[in-house]
């Protein structure tokens, strides 16, 4: 079995297309949220997630996004002052919203044998370093349930690490932009391939998300944050 497993998307829809170009024969699709927000197509994202019955849990960005959407206030708020999850709740249907608030905060599955379980984050942008935090940590996302390897999104940061001979956690990176320090420009993912970890990235059109990103009416603040992600660095 083939899985590909995906995290941080964040409306990047030209990043997604261009991980799928490189793993269309994947058996299943995993991804370890923050589907949405600091991107400029949120609704192509979910529609592409929904059309290839990914298994998904839900971000932080995630419900920031779909609460966003049911606020009052939403369509009152001046350019000046627009966010970006105000950016993204706008594009949003009623049933999108929805389903973003449906996604569940942790799942489990099994690919090859070997038993996952994938949630958003850990704590913050901390790691798990060691066997004791990493039980400590599955015994309460996931009560009563048996983990060989953990999923984790949010960090950005592309990896694997290995606690013992059967607490292994993995994080794709993210399929849109890098953390401030890491120069790489390349969509990052991981394959799973007959119990195998394959930590993997496919370069993409950098450009032109940096270009629709431009043209986008947001609060300074919000679009020079993805002025960086996307744009020139010196």
């Amino acid at each position: 079995m083939k899985a590909l497993i995906i995290s941080d998307v964040h409306s990047n829809i030209i990043a997604l297309d261009a991980i799928w170009s490189r793993e269309c024969d994947a058996d299943a699709v995993y991804c370890a949220g923050d589907l949405v927000d600091y991107g400029t197509h949120p609704r192509e994202t979910l529609a592409w997630i929904r059309a290839h019955n990914v298994v998904c849990v839900q971000g932080n960005h995630d419900r920031q996004v779909a609460e966003t959407f049911y606020e009052p206030a939403l369509w009152h708020i001046t350019d000046s002052a627009l966010q970006w999850r105000h950016h993204n709740a706008r594009r949003l249907t009623a049933a999108d919203a929805d389903f973003l608030m449906s996604l569940p905060e942790a799942v489990t599955f099994e690919i090859d044998g070997i038993r996952y379980g994938m949630t958003h984050l850990y704590r913050n942008y901390e790691l798990i370093l060691s066997r004791h935090a990493y039980h400590s940590f599955c015994r309460v996302r996931f009560p009563d349930q048996e983990i060989d390897r953990l999923i984790l999104g949010h960090t950005h940061r592309q990896g694997v690490m290995t606690l013992g001979e059967r607490e292994i956690w993995l994080n794709p990176g993210s399929a849109s932009y890098r953390r401030m320090d890491d120069p790489d420009r390349e969509a990052h993912y991981i394959v799973i391939e007959d119990g195998i970890i394959l930590l993997r990235s496919v370069p993409y059109d950098y450009g032109a998300v940096y270009d629709d990103v431009m043209q986008q009416r947001l609060a300074a603040d919000e679009l020079r944050v993805v002025q960086w992600f996307f744009g020139p660095r010196d």
